[in-house]
């Protein structure tokens, strides 16, 4: 079953094209890991926060590229970003429109 991973999380603000440059790395070399990730988002809310919305095959494979990522380099220049610990949560899509 396909599953989103939601992870919530601030930077400094002066550093977002850095954020958005470090992003991309990370989310390709993630793919090259773990084929599993289907689509990757870069969301910022409004209040100034960000979310990456990731949707994978299965939660098996969200859950194992999120132990894993940060051992991955590019990840873990992108969290070196992160200035609030990030939230992170699963679940797994049961319809979509």
């Amino acid at each position: 079953m396909a599953t989103f991973e939601l992870a919530r999380y601030t930077i400094d603000p002066s550093r977002t094209d850095e954020l958005v440059e470090r992003w991309h790395q990370a989310v390709a070399a993630i793919r090259a890991r773990f084929p599993g990730l289907l689509e990757a988002n870069l969301v910022r809310i409004d209040d100034g926060t960000w979310m990456d919305v990731w949707r994978w095959e299965t939660h098996e494979e969200a859950l194992a590229a999120a132990e894993a990522a940060p051992s991955v380099p590019e990840a873990a220049r992108l969290f070196e970003l992160i200035t609030t610990p990030p939230s992170m949560e699963h679940g797994d899509i049961v319809a979509h429109g």
